[in-house]
């Protein structure tokens, strides 16, 4: 931890006052329990979860491959890690992508997992990270039509109510002829879905 917290200096010293002055308003005598360290451990460690607000996400698609493809394209299981901006908790779970190329306009598959790295190191709601997802892709490739599905778990609902443990939340994104109610998205929602939530 120790090592990763050294390679992203420097670390704003703003951010460590005023983390040392928050766990102390909490009771926390830092010195007793050992943790004078810890103001400069959380302000690092936030600042790596935050700099994906210094990058743009639709840099990601400045070199387009161009194919005869027009069939649907799917990117499945793109695994994440965001912070909620509402407690500054993690939520994590997995983004799934359809879409299909317009004039056989594509994207290399890295830069798919890229753009959701970005946009998942800032802070975040769920709602807004699928939509984003699903934005950076129409600027980026102008697809016919896009879905984005995310399925997620958030500590901020699990750690507080016992009743939430086994509970994810899954938002949904699209764009052109892969809008909702038409027969393109039922057929894309399937491809990428049904394994995640039915288990087949």
């Amino acid at each position: 931890m120790t090592d990763t917290l050294k390679s992203i200096e420097p670390v704003n010293q703003k951010a460590i006052d005023a983390m040392a002055q928050f766990l102390e308003a909490l009771g926390l005598d830092l010195k007793k329990l050992n943790m004078e360290k810890t103001p400069y451990r959380v302000a690092a460690a936030f600042g790596q979860f935050f700099s994906g607000l210094q990058e743009n996400p639709d840099g990601e698609w400045t070199d387009p491959i161009i194919t005869h493809t027009d069939g649907l394209v799917a990117v499945r299981n793109i695994r994440f890690q965001s912070m909620c901006e509402h407690h500054l908790l993690p939520f994590f779970g997995t983004v799934h992508i359809a879409y299909y190329p317009k004039n056989g306009k594509i994207s290399g598959f890295g830069h798919f997992v890229n753009v959701v790295d970005i946009l998942s190191r800032r802070p975040q709601l769920q709602e807004r990270i699928t939509e984003e997802i699903c934005q950076s892709i129409v600027h980026g490739i102008a697809p016919q039509g896009v879905l984005v599905i995310v399925k997620a778990t958030h500590l901020c609902l699990t750690m507080r109510s016992r009743l939430a443990v086994d509970t994810n939340i899954v938002t949904a994104a699209s764009n052109g002829c892969l809008c909702r109610g038409s027969e393109p998205y039922n057929q894309a929602w399937k491809m990428l879905m049904e394994e995640t939530l039915y288990g087949k």
